[in-house]
């Protein structure tokens, strides 16, 4: 399993990331999230692999409880420190407590990976903030010694895709080279603990809000145990105003943290994601022979990847592009949501099932069954979910021939076709 853990000062931003990533939730809802209070514990599935994110409070009560640890810092994947770049008046105070806390757990870090998130650098601030960010980063500069490899730095913000970014590429580079022989087909379970040594604090359980989800929302709604904050913040709207500084002009560092994403990197990201696609979808077909095909179809009824059982007869895609070809699929993508017999992402030809859901803003998946059993909706519905995680992802400040779905595609179709399970073989 992935243990990532977060850690920061109280308002840093962990919990908001962690919610915008996972949960899928706009920044209007992440600006009242209450202080997480002791410890939170988030599993989920991602591309076939458990993770587990370690979310630690940082308010002040509970930090005491961190310091030497080393049960909260047992088999960790990474690390993952938030700094709240616009809270000025608290930069001494996350450079110190990251510093202490680290140096307090430095024996439990071999093949631990490091990563520090220079958080809430909206839109429109970047100018403001740069004196600020050069500060910041001399005072935690220290932190690059104690961490095996140095740091990865990231900018990150809840308003740009900057956060989502920077998480998908966490999760990949601590991917397991092997898949979990067990897809994980249950709720993911969320604990939520007070620090060791740390003040009791009174806990009760809450159930997500029941809600109309949003569709083609592919990460289930969970359970969690919280704490009750004895205070809300108020709300606010918009980006949140940036904290006056009185640091002079300080040349910032010579960190590569603000630059779009290289084309390397890029491809690293592509390769290592179509890889592991690869393998979720010849492992399905393979443990699921009901399943005929699997294909995934732009808006325009252009299909950008196709996959099927060795030995079946692939004029049905030929079929079903026909069909594709005389509808709207465009209009039609808007109404498809989560596949379900019956509904708009169903439809049946001749002998067949097939089964549309929405993957991405212009990407469509579908499955063609040969009967429909309850194992086969489910084993669909989690390869949907990986598709979705895998181009969930809409890089911004990144130049349209760097990072892009359809290339994203074309690595896939390739390792698909050397494993012969590419449809382009047989049409």
């Amino acid at each position: 399993m992935q243990k990532i853990l977060f850690i920061g000062i109280d308002g840093a931003g962990k919990t908001a990331l962690y919610q915008k990533f996972f949960g899928k939730k706009p920044p209007a809802q992440l600006l009242n999230i209450p202080p997480t209070r002791g410890i939170a514990k988030y599993k989920h599935d991602f591309l076939r692999s458990d993770v587990e994110i370690i979310d630690v409070g940082g308010g002040k009560k509970f930090r005491q409880g961190y310091i030497g640890n080393k049960e909260l810092v047992s088999n960790l994947s990474a690390i993952v420190y938030f700094v709240d770049v616009q809270n000025v008046s608290k930069y001494e105070e996350t450079a110190n407590f990251l510093i202490l806390w680290t140096k307090s757990i430095a024996d439990q870090l071999r093949n631990v990976k490091g990563y520090i998130l220079f958080n809430k650098i909206d839109p429109g601030l970047e100018a403001q903030i740069k004196n600020g960010l050069a500060q910041l980063a001399q005072l935690i500069a220290p932190l690059d010694a104690l961490i095996p490899g140095g740091l990865i730095k990231n900018i990150t913000s809840i308003y740009t895709d900057s956060s989502n970014q920077t998480m998908q590429r966490i999760l990949l580079d601590t991917l397991p080279k092997k898949m979990s022989k067990t897809p994980v087909s249950a709720l993911p379970q969320v604990q939520q603990e007070p620090a060791t040594h740390s003040p009791p604090v009174h806990k009760v359980i809450l159930k997500p809000p029941v809600e109309k989800q949003k569709k083609f929302l592919t990460e289930p709604a969970v359970s969690k145990t919280v704490t009750i904050p004895k205070t809300t913040p108020s709300p606010t709207a918009g980006p949140p105003k940036l904290v006056e500084s009185s640091i002079t002009d300080v040349a910032p560092p010579n960190m590569n943290i603000v630059q779009p994403m290289k084309k390397e990197e890029a491809k690293r990201i592509q390769e290592k994601i179509a890889e592991r696609l690869s393998d979720i979808i010849t492992a399905t077909l393979d443990n699921n022979t009901e399943l005929t095909a699997i294909a995934v179809y732009t808006e325009n009824a252009e299909r950008v990847v196709g996959a099927v059982q060795r030995g079946a007869n692939p004029e049905i895609l030929q079929l079903i592009e026909i069909t594709l070809s005389k509808i709207n699929l465009e209009e039609y993508m808007q109404k498809i949501g989560k596949i379900r017999i019956g509904g708009e992402g169903h439809l049946k030809i001749d002998v067949y099932n097939i089964f549309f859901e929405k993957i991405s803003p212009e990407h469509v998946s579908t499955v063609i069954c040969t009967s429909i059993e309850e194992s086969s909706i489910k084993n669909i519905q989690q390869l949907n979910k990986y598709l979705n995680q895998a181009l969930s992802v809409s890089p911004d400040s990144v130049s349209d021939d760097t990072f892009k779905r359809s290339d994203l595609m074309t690595e896939l179709k390739m390792r698909l076709h050397r494993r012969g399970k590419s449809v382009d073989e047989l049409l």
